[in-house]
């Protein structure tokens, strides 16, 4: 393991015990056994940590979320619950939560960060979902209405869910207890703009 992957990793482990506001640049390298000065050559910033875990974790949504809205050989119902449960199991995993506990409570703090995540968790989504209703649309299975508007209100309920879980007390698993309230959600949706 390099230097820097070491100080990434006790970066992690630190900022989710300790919370990022709380440990400085001297903490990070003290935890690689590093000079204070040393960390520079590897980070230039506090930051630019915060940054690389984001990165992380949006590599993993590429790798296990976005191809989910690419398999549309499934009937919409399908569709959405394919996306919808999947993507709850993906932010419940420990790792997942942990990058994602650490980045939720910054993402006003940095401009970056929150720039990075407002393209990642409401853009791309809301983009994918758009081109979905706008071709059910056209194809006669959806009543025809503003898809994006239809994709901000669908997406808008997980998006409130997601945030909740951070909020809430008791996070743990707090995507995957009650999966029968995403299933009456889309049921909900689907009924509303008449999705066939």
């Amino acid at each position: 393991m390099t230097t820097k992957e070491l100080i990434y990793k006790n970066a992690i482990e630190l900022f989710s015990q300790y919370g990022y506001q709380n440990l400085g640049m001297r903490d990070l390298a003290k935890s690689a056994g590093i000079k204070a000065s040393s960390i520079y050559n590897h980070y230039k910033s506090k930051e630019d940590i915060l940054l690389d875990i984001a990165n992380e974790l949006v590599n993993e949504l590429k790798e296990n979320v976005y191809p989910l809205y690419k398999v549309t050989d499934l009937s919409p119902k399908e569709f959405f619950k394919n996306i919808s449960l999947k993507t709850n199991q993906f932010f419940e995993q420990k790792h997942i939560n942990t990058l994602t506990g650490i980045l939720i409570p910054e993402e006003f703090s940095s401009q970056r960060l929150k720039k990075l995540l407002h393209e990642e968790f409401i853009v791309k989504p809301r983009t994918a979902y758009t081109y979905y209703f706008k071709s059910l649309m056209d194809k006669g299975l959806m009543r025809t209405e503003d898809p994006k508007l239809a994709a901000k209100m669908y997406h808008s309920f997980f998006v409130y869910h997601f945030y909740e879980k951070y909020l809430t007390n008791d996070p743990e698993g707090f995507l995957v207890k009650d999966e029968s309230i995403f299933v009456n959600h889309i049921d909900l949706f689907m009924k509303y703009f008449d999705i066939k």
